[in-house]
């Protein structure tokens, strides 16, 4: 993507219109909540009226530092609104129906559809990234939506060691430090703030994991009876793949997770 160009078609489109409906993906993880939280603050500081939306009310916990999580809610509310998709590859993901709404997508999948009025996708470590680079060149960024931009980074990427991560990415990293961020503190927060739920489906998952393939791939499960008997809501599912694929031998990790009417599987793969 050209990025100076998208942003002067997505610095028009903003600045012509009024109202905005931000949306987070349904099962929604860092990158989609802070992308949404940093464009936000963003747009509020521009005079525009803004919502936050997602159709789950079940929001990954070590995210509330940040100021504008409380603002999410289950419904959208402007009808007149541009909607804005942020990490939605296909736009079954925003959950909403979004039928006959001018749509802007800003999304990092390769596999993204381009469903959008307006399509910003590249292939990044990171929505947070993506729109990082789309504002960067005009608009100024508060230190609020810095934070919001640094923490989804920092969670999609993984503290870093995802295989998309490069001398950009640092780059972008020192330059949201520049603008205040705390890292360590960011840090804290994104790893080391889990629910006792959470915990305890860590010894779950560790405790059904199988080896097969000489080792190589790793298969972990939960079952409903285990959700239900820890209180554990689906944002405590987020990290657990981490604990198959760390294993020196593994590969390819898969964990699969079983909710009322559907069974999830995770995947998790190495570079090779």
């Amino acid at each position: 993507m050209d990025y100076k160009r998208a942003t002067e078609e997505f610095f028009d489109v903003v600045s012509k219109s009024g109202r905005f409906t931000l949306v987070s993906h349904k099962t929604p993880d860092g990158d989609t909540i802070c992308s949404a939280i940093a464009l936000y603050h963003l747009l509020k500081e521009q005079g525009k009226k803004v919502e936050l939306c997602c159709i789950d009310s079940d929001l990954p916990m070590q995210y509330r530092f940040l100021e504008g999580f409380e603002r999410f809610k289950q419904k959208i509310d402007y009808a007149d609104s541009i909607v804005i998709t942020l990490d939605c590859s296909d736009i079954q993901r925003a959950g909403f129906d979004l039928s006959g709404r001018e749509i802007i997508n800003i999304d990092h999948h390769k596999s993204n559809t381009h469903f959008g009025s307006y399509n910003f996708v590249s292939v990044d470590v990171a929505t947070a990234v993506v729109l990082y680079k789309l504002i960067e060149w005009k608009f100024r960024l508060s230190l609020k939506s810095a934070t919001a931009i640094y923490t989804g980074l920092l969670s999609d990427s993984q503290n870093f060691t995802t295989t998309l991560v490069d001398a950009s990415t640092f780059r972008v990293a020192l330059e949201l430090i520049e603008l205040g961020v705390n890292p360590s503190l960011t840090a804290r927060y994104v790893n080391r703030y889990k629910s006792l739920a959470h915990t305890r489906l860590i010894a779950k998952t560790i405790d059904s994991l199988q080896l097969c393939c000489s080792g190589k791939v790793a298969i972990m499960q939960l079952s409903r009876d285990v959700l239900e008997a820890n209180g554990a809501r689906s944002s405590d599912i987020d990290g657990l793949i981490d604990y198959g694929i760390a294993l020196a031998t593994v590969e390819i990790a898969l964990l699969l997770v079983e909710y009322p009417q559907s069974i999830k599987v995770s995947l998790r793969s190495k570079e090779r």
